[in-house]
């Protein structure tokens, strides 16, 4: 091996041991739920390339004794009782379950009993993340929530921290790779709506019953977060209209064709500072043929964010399906192990608390 290389591999293996790439604080991990998100993830944390320090030490899951076996790793602690996970030694707890009730409930639990967590869960994070950040706050500990908006695509990161020195002023983004995938399918193939969305799902990028993706509802509550995080602004992701994308048809891409354009599902949110204006909407939309829209295939996520003096900036990742998912989550967990003041033991809140949180009121919403 030249010399270059021996002293080039050296450096990787020594940064890596002194914690610059990954952490090798011991970081123990539970995960809520074992469904396509929680079992992607509990492959990664048992599989060779295991960031360094991360070890899963718990899983729940209503049907933990069935689906144990599906795990070869013989030193997880599989329970159907969430109580087990909060008295236990986790550091992090990993929430994939989905929906508002339990979840958010089972965070504020975590985050109470001195634990970080990693959450994919939109719906929580949009309607109740202001408490639960306070919450995290003031116990010390870290909320991450990457991979509730972009999956993979680390648009989180990109306008709460990459972009704090800033003054964003629009989003405009592909935030649902599954309506993503049913579109650029029907482009590609002329296929109706309806074989579109059988094919997605057979490719593990639909739930059985995808309304709330094609309705518009999960990309609302995700461009809702990204409200919160761009403007600072709490928008209740329910006042955002929303158009369905289950009504487009193979003559809608014709006459989108003809235009110089396809049509994919677009989220797009508009802060006017100076008038206190916010612009906000998600619906199928007529884009250019050639942009980065257009462009977006498959479970494909992107987004154009404007800011005042750094012009636009474009992004782009995996949105769907359990493995793009994995990545944000694995990520933001490696974040909270490298700050060892968030897994270090922590006080336990043992008295009743209250949080009280404040109401935006949407200016405007075209």
């Amino acid at each position: 091996m030249p010399a270059f290389k021996r002293r080039l591999n050296a450096g990787l293996r020594r940064r890596t041991d002194e914690g610059n790439l990954v952490s090798p604080t011991r970081c123990r991990i539970a995960i809520l739920g074992f469904g396509t998100v929680g079992s992607a993830v509990a492959r990664r944390l048992t599989g060779p390339h295991v960031p360094l320090g991360l070890e899963l030490t718990h899983i729940f899951d209503r049907r933990a004794h069935e689906k144990s076996e599906a795990l070869a790793a013989s030193r997880i602690t599989w329970t159907t009782s969430i109580d087990e996970v909060l008295a236990s030694d986790a550091d992090v707890v990993v929430e994939t379950v989905g929906g508002v009730e339990p979840a958010a409930d089972w965070i504020r639990a975590a985050l109470a009993a001195g634990k970080s967590v990693v959450t994919a869960n939109k719906q929580v994070v949009a309607r109740r993340g202001a408490a639960l950040l306070t919450l995290a706050e003031r116990q010390g500990r870290q909320l991450r929530f990457e991979a509730a908006v972009g999956g993979a695509m680390p648009i989180v990161r990109a306008v709460g921290e990459g972009l704090a020195g800033d003054r964003i002023t629009r989003i405009v983004a592909i935030l649902n790779g599954t309506t993503n995938a049913v579109l650029s399918r029907m482009e590609a193939t002329g296929c109706s709506l309806d074989d579109a969305v059988v094919d997605a799902r057979a490719r593990g990028w639909a739930e059985a019953d995808p309304r709330v993706d094609l309705d518009g509802v999960d990309a609302a509550a995700k461009l809702s977060i990204l409200c919160a995080l761009a403007f600072g602004l709490r928008v209740d992701p329910d006042a955002i209209p929303t158009r369905t994308a289950a009504s487009v048809t193979p003559a809608d891409f014709d006459h989108a064709r003809r235009a110089g354009g396809t049509i994919r599902q677009i989220a797009h949110a508009e802060y006017d500072r100076t008038a206190s204006t916010l612009t906000v909407w998600v619906a199928p939309t007529v884009v250019a043929r050639g942009s980065i829209f257009s462009r977006t295939a498959g479970p494909q996520n992107a987004a154009i964010i404007s800011g005042a003096h750094c012009g636009e900036i474009t992004i782009a990742g995996a949105g769907a399906g359990g493995d793009a998912t994995a990545v944000a989550i694995l990520s933001d967990i490696v974040a909270i192990a490298r700050d060892r003041a968030a897994i270090v033991p922590a006080p336990v809140l043992t008295s009743h608390f209250r949080l009280q949180t404040s109401d935006f009121v949407l200016a405007e919403a075209v």
